[in-house]
């Protein structure tokens, strides 16, 4: 693989996102939200990848020994306060690897641009991204409403019949109806911490 690297730590490497990270980033988001994945939707993948590639969020791949492990991304990557996310694949969770690549990741950005603190939102229901990010030394900062129960009912009130009957395993999942809130979290560059 011949691209810039963005951060390493000689075991990780961290990139910018390209094409040749398109099948693992779409394996990726197939294993977070299932068939439903709009980057699996025919109407829709194409328009979803170039938001990746080109969107107002910087987006990483992680890569170890050679292979595509995730990704970590940047909202906001000009503030003070940019918020980071990771999501990484069935096979690499549970191994060490997100508070790695949180440390590498935050300390490459932070060399680079003012940093405050990096802004984490965490959904109630994932339990091991509130871990790992306490391990690491985050600071719980509040709650708040999910936006996407907000974005999806604006989403279905728009939509035509053609594009409602495409997406209709979407909205039909049978999903857990236990109401999700978001956890804030604040992490500062310099206390982050591996236990």
């Amino acid at each position: 693989m011949n691209r810039e690297i963005y951060a390493t730590n000689g075991e990780i490497i961290i990139y910018p996102v390209a094409d040749e990270d398109r099948a693992g980033y779409t394996e990726l988001h197939r294993q977070l939200n299932g068939e439903k994945s709009f980057f699996l939707n025919p109407l829709c993948k194409d328009t979803m990848w170039e938001q990746v590639l080109k969107g107002n969020i910087k987006i990483y791949s992680i890569y170890r020994n050679v292979s595509y492990c995730g990704s970590v991304e940047l909202q906001n990557p000009e503030s003070i306060t940019p918020e980071i996310g990771i999501d990484l694949l069935e096979c690499e969770r549970n191994k060490g690897l997100a508070p790695k690549v949180i440390r590498i990741f935050t300390e490459t950005v932070a060399d680079k641009q003012k940093i405050d603190y990096y802004l984490v939102r965490i959904s109630s229901k994932n339990k091991h991204s509130i871990h790992v990010f306490e391990k690491l030394g985050a600071v719980f900062d509040g709650e708040e409403e999910s936006p996407f129960e907000r974005f999806m009912e604006t989403f279905k009130s728009v939509m035509n019949d053609e594009i409602r009957n495409s997406f209709k395993k979407y909205f039909e999942s049978g999903d857990d109806p236990v109401e999700e809130i978001i956890y804030r979290y604040k992490l500062f560059p310099k206390q982050i911490r591996i236990k």
